[in-house]
């Protein structure tokens, strides 16, 4: 054999070497990586993050119904498909989906990124009993004062500053006719919440809130006690004194269209100026 061949086929063996070391690193980093987010996941964590402001287990319906049972009531393969985007389930027809949308007087239970697995791990977590639920200690919202109400509009406002640093509700919100142009438009009309949630899941979603702008804006900088009861106290008032208002986006469009004519008058007039102007006969002539 000539040296120049053997050259050459011990080339090709190091390159198919190195090929299959690079293929071995790869595929044992993907098994690694994969093997890292299947510990990662932590069912009683996502449990408490994103299912206990709505559910409870084994503590009657709330916002969303009682899970205690649920992997008896419904099947495994349901459970998921409902978890992970209840709105598909609805918009596909799914009748036991659609019941409990209109039970649940059509509140939207958030997408769930999660694996089969993972929805698996955590409905293993609810079978199990769940978390210890706390109760939460609040008044009912028929109990406030006109003082508890006033303060929950200075809240809602930010005419007065939460205790602990958190933005104001209006930021985000609109309720009633409140504000000069309504509150913010980022998040739902909060008008008729109390009626949407009645007043123990009221209380829940403002103690420890579920959603995910919310959680990571509020679970830094907490309501307290006063404050979470003061906000109860005026979205029932507010609920029970009117309809939720057309809100923000109507109002800009009214003060976008006045705008605009203001504007074309301005125009108009400075049009009318200098074709005046240019109108004027001028002085002196042919000589």
């Amino acid at each position: 054999m000539k040296a120049e061949t053997w050259k050459e086929i011990k080339h090709c063996q190091n390159i198919n070497r190195w090929v299959s070391l690079l293929f071995g690193a790869a595929l044992l980093g993907t098994l690694l990586y994969a093997a890292a987010l299947h510990a990662a996941f932590d069912a009683a964590e996502y449990y408490e993050k994103k299912c206990s402001s709505c559910h409870t287990v084994g503590g009657g319906d709330d916002v969303g119904p009682d899970l205690k049972g649920v992997g008896e009531r419904r099947s495994e393969d349901w459970l998921i498909k409902m978890i992970q985007s209840s709105q598909s389930m609805i918009s596909a027809g799914d009748p036991v989906a659609t019941q409990l949308f209109e039970k649940f007087k059509r509140k939207k239970m958030p997408d769930h990124d999660l694996s089969p697995d993972e929805v698996k791990q955590l409905l293993a977590f609810i079978q199990q009993g769940g978390p210890v639920e706390k109760p939460i200690d609040d008044k009912p919202a028929t109990a406030a004062t006109p003082q508890d109400i006033q303060l929950g509009q200075e809240l809602f406002l930010g005419s007065r500053p939460l205790a602990n640093g958190g933005p104001a509700c209006i930021s985000c919100h609109s309720v009633g006719s409140l504000g000069p142009l309504g509150g913010g438009s980022l998040a739902l009309d909060l008008t008729q919440v109390y009626s949407r949630y009645e007043d123990a899941g009221l209380s829940k979603a403002l103690r420890k809130t579920g959603f995910n702008i919310m959680r990571e804006i509020y679970v830094p900088r907490p309501l307290t006690g006063e404050e979470a009861f003061a906000l109860k106290a005026f979205l029932f008032q507010a609920d029970r004194q009117g309809q939720e208002s057309t809100g923000f986006q109507k109002k800009f469009v009214f003060l976008g269209v006045g705008g605009c004519v203001l504007f074309l008058g301005l125009m108009d007039l400075s049009w009318r100026k200098r074709r005046k102007k240019t109108a004027k006969p001028s002085h002196g002539g042919l000589s």
